[in-house]
């Protein structure tokens, strides 16, 4: 760090400092699933691990009667079953990461937040 960072944290109160610490902090995937929880979209969060959960099943139990079944016909119709479960499974997946990554993207712009608003304070000052 440079001096001005150095002078712009002994400027800041308590609670600001803790705030900066735990923005600079960078989040791992497992943190980011864990933020994935909070928040005003949570609910999303909940529904697409519901919803993805719900379709792994109904896909195995799509593969447990495509082995089971002798015929040719039914066999194709339960592995079509299959393929629009893994398609549905994808498309959730997909959705999920865009939602960490606009949590990520949140981050780094409520963090460009606050450099910002220190440095109008240390113009101020």
């Amino acid at each position: 760090m440079n001096s001005i960072d150095e002078q712009i944290r002994k400027a800041l109160t308590e609670e600001d400092q803790r705030l900066i610490d735990e923005m600079d902090d960078q989040a791992g995937l497992f943190d980011m699933i864990g933020m994935s929880f909070k928040g005003k979209q949570a609910w999303l969060t909940y529904y697409m691990y519901f919803l993805g959960f719900a379709t792994f099943v109904v896909g195995l139990y799509c593969l447990n009667q495509f082995f089971a079944t002798d015929d040719l016909k039914s066999s194709l119709s339960w592995l079509l079953a299959m393929v629009a479960c893994l398609s549905i499974f994808i498309v959730i997946k997909v959705i999920g990461w865009q939602q960490l990554n606009k949590l990520e993207i949140m981050r780094e712009i409520k963090r460009l937040e606050m450099r910002i608003m220190l440095a109008d304070q240390r113009r101020e000052n």
